[in-house]
């Protein structure tokens, strides 16, 4: 405690700090799982962009180096390198957003993607330790049969010169 603070303050710091958890753990549990449904749809969207944006700065790219492209096109085809990209990806955000917007107000891949989420909310996933004791078991295990592999194979080699000999 420092010179001038409170006995309680301390308390009353760590007590706020408890409840503000406990507020957002209500948000997240008042969403259930279709907080997993819009981060899915979200995540989507965001990959849909970039991709889209990438695809558009590509083929922009390439038809600026068409002649025929540049003749039609002057002004397209004289945009730099810098600013193709930007506006790839502004044109591919917004074409990603038309088209995460139509998918989550499509009713039947709504209702699969909650039906998902709802599936996938009844899974029981492993602790961390389950997880940590597991890879164990699996690194342990792979390192005895890696030995015995190669113990098996240094004494079938072993066999294999004494009946057939060095060969030289």
């Amino acid at each position: 405690m420092t010179q001038g603070e409170e006995p309680g303050a301390a308390d009353a710091e760590a007590q706020r700090e408890d409840a503000e958890e406990a507020e957002e753990e209500v948000a997240a549990t008042q969403l259930g799982t279709e907080r997993y449904v819009l981060a899915g749809f979200f995540a989507s969207g965001m990959l849909l962009a970039y991709l889209l944006g990438k695809v558009i700065h590509g083929v922009w790219a390439t038809l600026s180096n068409k002649d025929w492209f540049s003749r039609t096109l002057p002004a397209v085809s004289a945009v730099g390198d810098d600013d193709k990209t930007t506006y790839g990806m502004v044109v591919g955000g917004v074409i990603a957003i038309i088209v995460v917007l139509r998918a989550f107000r499509n009713a039947e891949l709504r209702t699969w993607s909650d039906e998902v989420a709802a599936e996938l909310a009844k899974v029981k996933w492993p602790t961390k330790k389950e997880v940590t004791n597991a890879t164990f078991v699996v690194i342990a295990t792979t390192t005895v049969a890696t030995l015995y592999l190669a113990l098996l194979d240094r004494f079938w080699a072993f066999v294999t010169n004494i009946v057939y000999g060095d060969g030289s």
